[in-house]
């Protein structure tokens, strides 16, 4: 009788725990913000049960300007932080969590105000120095950019992310090994720059070139005045851990 009477209190006691935890998020007051995140528990199949997956979280991050609002499904921020200009500005800036991308991912648009809307994206190459964990990215020197493409639309009418082969991710200008170094030691030190001493080209492992930046444009026509609006996503990826 002990026994089953500890074990009661114990089920109470945690049943109570989890009731407050579930109230004091409840009560989070929500930041008006220009971008915005909400994250749902994604689910895996396991042994033919639906169970939720950590490793998979279903994020939507939202992006508002003032003419049009954005939802990019399934894209992690760094740390939750987000770096923008002003809410009113042409253009915002995100910081994209290791190993996140937006290539293939569905982007809904809202927005009864604008005519002729159109997506595009793009992207950008860098080099990144890299020494089994620690890594040097030379993400404000040379770049590939690559050229503006529409993005398509499906039948929901979400826009689909363009995705890029390994042989897109490692497009470069053609530099020259001498080039390469003086730009390693001049952003990143000597010690790596001593690093890549053996390297053949800016691919040539410990140098390696990969996305760096990722770039939406919107485009439209407002109804009332007509006037063209362009307006600029850049979500800048980290290259390592």
């Amino acid at each position: 009788m002990k026994l089953l009477f500890f074990l009661l209190i114990a089920v109470l006691t945690v049943c109570s725990a989890c009731d407050n935890s579930s109230n004091s998020k409840k009560d989070t007051p929500k930041v008006d913000s220009a971008v915005s995140s909400t994250t749902n528990q994604s689910k895996g199949l396991v042994d033919n049960k639906t169970i939720p997956d950590k490793s998979l979280p279903d994020t939507t991050v939202t992006i508002k300007f003032p003419e049009i609002s954005l939802n990019i499904n399934r894209l992690v921020l760094f740390e939750d932080t987000i770096t923008t200009k002003d809410a009113k500005a042409d253009t915002m800036y995100l910081i994209a969590g290791l190993g996140e991308t937006i290539e293939g991912q569905l982007i809904s648009v809202n927005s009864d105000n604008l005519l002729n809307l159109k997506l595009e994206q793009r992207y950008e190459t860098s080099v990144t120095i890299q020494d089994e964990g620690p890594h040097c990215d030379l993400t404000e020197w040379k770049h590939y950019d690559s050229e503006w493409k529409p993005l398509p639309k499906n039948k929901n009418g979400q826009f689909t992310c363009l995705s890029y082969t390994e042989d897109e991710w490692q497009k470069f200008p053609d530099v020259s090994i001498a080039e390469l170094k003086k730009a390693v030691e001049k952003h990143c030190g000597e010690r790596w720059s001593n690093h890549i001493k053996n390297v053949k080209s800016p691919t040539d492992y410990p140098s390696a070139v990969s996305v760096s930046r990722y770039f939406l444009r919107i485009t439209g026509q407002q109804k009332s005045s007509k006037k063209e609006i362009e307006k600029l996503i850049v979500i800048e990826i980290l290259m390592g851990c």
